[in-house]
């Protein structure tokens, strides 16, 4: 057993050590690796810079520090007599260091704030991971949608058939809900940023440390402000995974349409085979199961907030398992999936096709341009749209009795309903009810800001590809800092090890 600690008389039972320790040491992958070495580098670097450890330990640690890197991760031994993660990293360093020297690393640190930074360091990982993906699920929405400007459908309130729009309409709108969602998770970017090392266990340290030099040696912003906020909290997860949680509600939702709008009784959209199940007894069945998954993976991502928060709420403002390690194992685990939710989002963006003719059919026969005869009564007839909404809202009962859809109204039924509501005839011309109800004619009204006609779409479109250009930028320029402050810490460790 390591000499690391020697306050308790007992070995660890048996059922902690499996139940308990093996689990956080068998989690540990090549991103956990990376992270809790570079940790221990930028603290080596800082206290020898600080003049905390002498100039041989320096160089001993920064070379056995480089042999673990070339060992990699997989080459260490699972100790279930080792607590964690970072106990067996300073274990596989005495063996390669000695005691002494790997002992003089935990200098004016803890454990405590070692985690937090690694916490850190690995949300933010997962941020840009998520951000990255959700960057190719915007732009395979906005290649779409210029693809479809000329497709009428159907627009639905409550699930009926309200105004038509474009397939084009539909997409720009879901890229527009997911452009905030990139937004959210770009701000909880700034708040996870921040260097928790050097606070130590909750209060900080007695010796002369430069926190900023660590921090700036793993790629962070700056230090957080308080130690035991710092140890005590884990908020900035918490906030990722709202911003993820909130993503997950919108696919969820798109799913939930594109889940409706492929069904037989709706048939407006259409998949390739190669993303589609069959049934194991039915087989013309063609079944949605990308859908249905990403439907299911946004149920899960909410479950993991709900649980993690649940932790965190039952908590002391203190260092804690359940608040700072268990209680966020679920949004771990949903954060390292969201990358692949998305990747399966990006394949649905990429496949969806509209079913052309049966949808522009539909809308000059459901209805849906209802609203649109209303507003040609106003202007036509001098009538108050509250008079021309029930002057309609008659015609459609009347069709709907008479068992005709909306190609079926005539100015005669219009006369008829106008007569009893306000007292007299509109006299009509059928050319100006067949125009008021056809679906094209409707959409090219809706030319307000955030409108459905195809100039309004094309406005929207160009906003999105600023917005996609800028998120790309800022990506980018996170990845460039983080992969800046990497070389200058391998460039200073290699001049300690030499």
């Amino acid at each position: 057993m390591s000499d690391i600690g020697k306050r308790l008389g007992q070995l660890p039972a048996e059922e902690i050590r499996e139940l308990i320790y093996r689990p956080q040491l068998t989690s540990v992958n090549a991103d956990d690796f990376k992270a809790m070495l570079s940790l221990n580098q930028a603290h080596l670097v800082m206290l020898s810079e600080c003049g905390l450890v002498d100039a041989p330990t320096a160089t001993t640690l920064a070379r056995a520090m480089c042999t673990i890197a070339q060992q990699g991760v997989d080459t260490a031994d699972v100790d279930t007599l080792l607590e964690d993660a970072y106990f067996a990293f300073e274990t596989r360093l005495s063996s390669i260091a000695g005691t002494h020297a790997a002992g003089a690393l935990h200098l004016a640190r803890s454990r405590n704030d070692i985690g937090a930074t690694l916490d850190r360091l690995r949300a933010r990982h997962y941020a840009l991971d998520i951000s990255d993906a959700l960057l190719e699920v915007r732009t395979q929405c906005v290649t779409r949608t210029a693809q479809y400007t000329d497709v009428i459908m159907p627009g639905y309130t409550h699930l009926q058939p309200a105004q038509p729009v474009s397939f084009a309409y539909y997409l720009s709108g879901y890229e527009v809900a997911l452009a905030r969602d990139s937004e959210r998770i770009a701000r909880s970017y700034d708040t996870i940023n921040t260097s928790a090392l050097g606070v130590a266990a909750l209060a900080g340290s007695s010796f002369h440390i430069d926190r900023n030099r660590t921090a700036a040696l793993l790629g962070f912003d700056g230090t957080t402000r308080h130690g035991l906020d710092t140890v005590a909290s884990r908020d900035f997860v918490l906030e990722l995974l709202s911003a993820v949680s909130i993503l997950g509600t919108t696919w969820g939702k798109i799913m939930q349409d594109f889940h409706v709008f492929v069904s037989d009784e709706f048939a407006s959209i259409s998949f390739p085979d190669r993303v589609a199940g069959i049934s194991s007894i039915m087989p013309q069945k063609k079944n949605p199961i990308a859908l249905e998954f990403l439907k299911a993976q946004a149920s899960r991502t909410l479950g993991a907030f709900v649980s993690s928060m649940s932790a965190a709420r039952s908590s002391n403002f203190s260092v804690s398992l359940d608040a700072i390690r268990e209680g966020l194992t679920d949004a771990w685990q949903t954060l390292a999936a969201t990358p692949n939710n998305l990747a399966l989002l990006r394949l649905i963006m990429e496949t969806v096709e509209p079913r052309r003719t049966g949808l522009v059919e539909r809308c000059n026969k459901n209805f849906s341009t209802a609203t649109d005869l209303a507003d040609g009564l106003v202007r036509q007839c001098n009538l108050s749209f509250r008079e021309a909404h029930h002057i309609v809202g008659g015609v459609v009962k009347m069709a709907l009795d008479l068992g005709v859809d909306a190609t079926g109204i005539t100015p005669a039924m219009i006369d008829t309903v106008a007569q009893d509501i306000i007292g007299k005839p509109l006299s009509l011309s059928a050319a100006f009810v067949h125009t008021c109800l056809d679906a094209e004619h409707a959409l090219k009204q809706r030319t307000t800001q955030g409108g459905a006609c195809a100039a309004s779409v094309t406005s929207i479109l160009d906003v999105s590809q600023h917005q996609l250009a800028q998120s790309r930028l800022e990506i980018d320029k996170r990845r460039q800092q983080l992969h800046d402050a990497d070389v200058a810490l391998q460039q200073a460790i290699q001049m300690l090890a030499h």
